[in-house]
């Protein structure tokens, strides 16, 4: 628990109180810098900020891309308080800008890299991929039911065949199902691997993932 932070509705009150100061103030007063300065040092300690694609990332790589992600979602919060409406709270803003920036910042990152301009796709995307067609009256198997069946049958035993280079156990189905319908914890899957190092299956994982992300699409749209 964070000291001297205030929780729930008190929380969100001071929030708002400190974006609605600082957008009464011009810009580029004193007033409106020390509200600002207030409203980012209470968002960086709010336990309600989030962390998009949080675990779908090598460790080391998730702290640069969320450090920058936060650096420029911040910075827009100040460059753009004018625009806040005070008829939602501020982390949604907060946290809405944050995804938007997350996904810019890997979007950079593949460019840079000589790569695709893709998205990591997370376990949220797979679930609109396989609802995008359906109507809610005729999804009768949830989502992740549909994703979990997929991965188990692997019609054409694509997901099986992929594995880590001398642990053919540590195939990307049983990854998949691990991390996507069991929702278990990179060090979780880890010890039931023999210990496989987490770096070595999170690489393993996202490469793979990319390039079967076409495999997906196919079952699952």
């Amino acid at each position: 628990m964070r000291d001297n932070v205030p929780a729930g509705n008190d929380f969100d009150e001071r929030l708002q109180q400190l974006a609605l100061e600082a957008k009464q103030h011009p810009p580029l007063s004193p007033q409106r810098q020390l509200a600002l300065n207030k409203l980012v040092n209470q968002i960086l300690q709010a336990d309600s900020l989030s962390h998009p694609q949080s675990g779908l990332w090598l460790p080391h790589l998730y702290e640069d891309f969320y450090n920058e992600a936060l650096q420029k979602t911040l910075l827009e919060i100040c460059q753009k308080i004018d625009r806040y409406n005070p008829g939602y709270a501020v982390m949604a803003w907060v946290n809405y800008l944050l995804a938007k920036r997350f996904q810019d910042v890997i979007k950079a990152w593949y460019s840079n890299n000589g790569r695709r301009e893709q998205i990591v796709i997370s376990l949220n995307e797979l679930d609109q991929l396989i609802s995008k067609e359906l109507p809610p009256a005729e999804k009768i198997v949830s989502e992740s039911e549909m994703l979990r069946q997929f991965l188990e049958a692997d019609p054409e035993n694509l997901l099986k065949t992929e594995f880590i280079r001398g642990y053919p156990q540590a195939n990307f189905q049983c990854i998949a199902i691990a991390r996507f319908v069991e929702e278990k914890t990179w060090e979780d899957i880890s010890l039931e691997l023999n210990n496989l190092s987490v770096q070595t299956l999170c690489s393993f994982f996202h490469r793979r993932l990319h390039k079967l992300m076409p495999y997906f699409q196919k079952y699952l749209q």
